[in-house]
């Protein structure tokens, strides 16, 4: 593995820096009220250096969330392959559910609507680390005859990551109400259900 420059740990350090700061920011206020001018002050960094690690502000959420997708398939999914088939389904489904009350309302929010604005093809790309674990956790279903094989496993993984999605944002429009770990739970057994042998 090639050793990187220090000039190269400087780039990443900026742009943890400002992820960091950013992230920070957005615990007390939303991505709109939030300019890049007050994310470079609080980060004692300029704008250039701003915008030569991110396109916008979006792209800072983004960045956000592929820390999630890194802990998913490094940690969540190899977790639940200790599990039986379906309840790993259902358990890694749970386990995307848990990550908005931890993040907070607002930072939720900023993500759905960076995902919208700006990031859709990042956050519907179907190898993604949390797509790509459940895609892995359904083909394993299916290799043990549990889980029908008349779709693909990406078909049903797609369905599945649609329906936590819309449960999010439910829980998003409704202030935080919802139990979304029991909320995607339930949804997805009555789902699945429909797929098992």
């Amino acid at each position: 593995m090639e050793k990187k420059t220090s000039r190269q740990l400087q780039a990443e350090k900026t742009k943890t820096t400002i992820r960091d700061t950013a992230y920070e920011l957005l615990k007390k206020k939303t991505l709109d009220e939030l300019s890049v001018n007050e994310i470079c002050k609080a980060a004692n960094v300029s704008v250039g250096a701003f915008y030569h690690h991110f396109l916008n502000k979006s792209g800072i959420v983004i960045e956000l969330y592929k820390e999630i997708d890194v802990q998913f398939i490094e940690e969540v999914y190899p977790a639940m392959l200790k599990e039986e088939p379906i309840e790993a389904i259902y358990r890694y489904l749970q386990e995307q559910c848990a990550i908005p009350p931890v993040r907070g309302l607002d930072l939720t929010k900023n993500i759905y609507k960076a995902q919208i604005d700006y990031g859709n093809e990042f956050f519907l790309s179907e190898g993604r680390g949390l797509a790509h674990g459940l895609y892995l956790l359904i083909l394993r279903a299916q290799e043990q005859g549990l889980v029908t094989d008349r779709y693909s496993g990406q078909e049903i993984a797609n369905e599945l990551l649609t329906l936590s999605r819309g449960i999010i944002y439910n829980w998003c429009v409704s202030g935080g109400k919802t139990d979304l770990v029991g909320k995607v739970r339930w949804m997805a057994e009555h789902y699945l259900q429909s797929f098992m042998i």
